[in-house]
């Protein structure tokens, strides 16, 4: 139950931020919305260095085995652009994963659950063949992390948020290929530092359908507690997917 109580928070933290990218965004009368949704499935490649208390140590998943470690993983994206170039896109991703890590406590099997949600408002400028946006909202973090060592197992987690700002550039290759470029960074919240880069290319073969082949970047750093006790949790991570989904515009 923990963990569905966690995931409840979240949700309900995505639903406000919603409710406040909806409300910054403007009102008008005319003009016309169009709606994305996109599905995604990822192949993750993840690197760390986690605290629990007072064990530490790197949990490493590669690509090549990420699908015998993965229980789950994907995102889905929502987002809504007005005519005015003014819009907002909703995200949630999952991955959930087991691992095996080395620390002080010597090897253990990790398991790994990360959750996000993402709510950002934004506005797209067309410059010569080329679309720009710039875009800030909130990232919401679930994280929690598993350690079965020779002694026991050990369970830590935390959910924060960061605000983020960052850019968008998408350039059409030809009638229907487009490059789409992305990155932002974390301005505050919770963690240290955290990181999104973005970039693959878009397939539009259908007239109400795209087909989408991306790579992210995802780097956080957080921590709380008092290093040396036993409810410290230290989470340093590096997660880069291989992502594959189709959009669908009405």
């Amino acid at each position: 139950m923990p963990k569905l109580s966690a995931l409840c928070r979240l949700f309900a933290r995505l639903l406000l931020a919603a409710g406040a990218v909806l409300a910054a965004a403007p009102a008008y009368s005319g003009g016309s919305w169009q709606w994305h949704l996109t599905p995604f499935v990822l192949a993750p490649s993840i690197e760390s260095t986690t605290e629990l208390g007072r064990t530490g140590g790197d949990v490493e998943i590669d690509a090549g085995d990420a699908f015998g470690q993965l229980q789950a993983g994907g995102m889905l994206q929502f987002e809504g652009f007005h005519s005015s170039n003014f819009g907002f896109r909703l995200r949630y991703s999952i991955l959930d994963a087991d691992a095996d890590g080395a620390g002080s406590g010597g090897a253990a099997v990790v398991r790994f659950d990360q959750n996000l949600g993402e709510a950002v408002v934004a506005y797209r400028f067309d410059r010569g063949g080329a679309q720009l946006e710039v875009f800030g909202g909130v990232r919401h973090w679930d994280v929690d992390v598993a350690a079965s060592l020779p002694g026991g197992t050990l369970h830590r987690g935390a959910d924060w948020s960061d605000v983020i700002a960052g850019m968008r550039w998408e350039r059409r290759l030809s009638e229907d290929l487009s490059l789409a470029l992305e990155g932002d960074i974390s301005l505050a919240g919770g963690a240290e530092d955290s990181w999104s880069a973005m970039g693959g290319v878009i397939y539009d073969r259908w007239e109400q359908a795209s087909v989408y082949v991306m790579c992210r970047g995802l780097g956080v750093e957080f921590q709380e507690g008092t290093p040396g006790t036993a409810g410290f949790f230290r989470h340093d991570a590096v997660t880069y997917s291989l992502l594959a989904g189709v959009g669908f515009r009405f």
